[in-house]
Formats: structure tokens, sequence, C-alpha cells
């Protein structure tokens, strides 16, 4: 029950203004924390996936900003999870999936 409402918790205080700060470092920095925290992951797992955050983030804020296709920001979107499932186990990509819908709203797949 905490679990869920932590993760509410930094939703909302996450979600404010996502087109201009989702690549500031204080940003990731909350978001790496709670995927950390709920995906239980090991010390190399962190690293990677705070680097992939990172990476995909600066990419995606400049694709939102300049209002790219939707195509363009689905595939960027598509490579980052890719990149994780290529770091983490099923488990652990099953609950980031359900997770990254609650915490990273702006990385929805748009139609």
């Amino acid at each position: 029950m905490y679990k869920y409402i932590f993760i509410i918790f930094i939703f909302f205080i996450t979600n404010r203004n996502y087109a201009q700060r989702i690549d500031s470092k204080k940003h990731i920095y909350k978001i790496h924390k709670a995927y950390e925290n709920e995906l239980n992951l090991n010390a190399i797992q962190s690293r990677k996936f705070k680097d992939i955050l990172l990476k995909y983030n600066s990419i995606l804020k400049k694709l939102i900003d300049k209002k790219y296709a939707d195509i363009e920001i689905n595939k960027q979107i598509k490579l980052e999870s890719l990149e994780i499932y290529d770091i983490v186990d099923r488990e652990q990509f099953a609950k980031y999936k359900k997770l990254k819908r609650v915490i990273e709203a702006y990385k929805r797949y748009r139609k």
C-alpha cells in the first residue's frame, strides 16, 4: 500500500512542467531512485539504468519541445525500453512497464 502512495507522490512531484524539466539531473535522480527502489536494482543495473535515463530523457525533451512527429517520439521510447530490457530480468521488466505509466507519463506511446 505504501509503495503505491510513494509512487503516486513521486509522480505528482515529477509531473509538473515535465517538458521543461524531463532532462534535468534533479528530475532524473528522483525517477532513478523510484525505479531503483521498486525494481530492486543491483549496483551495476542501477548505474546502467541511470545512464539510459540520462540519454533518452534529453533526446525526448528535444523531440517534445520541437513538436516532432509522434512516430519519432515513439521510436525513442521503444529504444529506451529495449535498452532497459537488456539490463533487467523478466520480472523487473514487467514491473518497469507498469511503473513507467505512473512515474513517467510523458513516455506513453502516442497515436
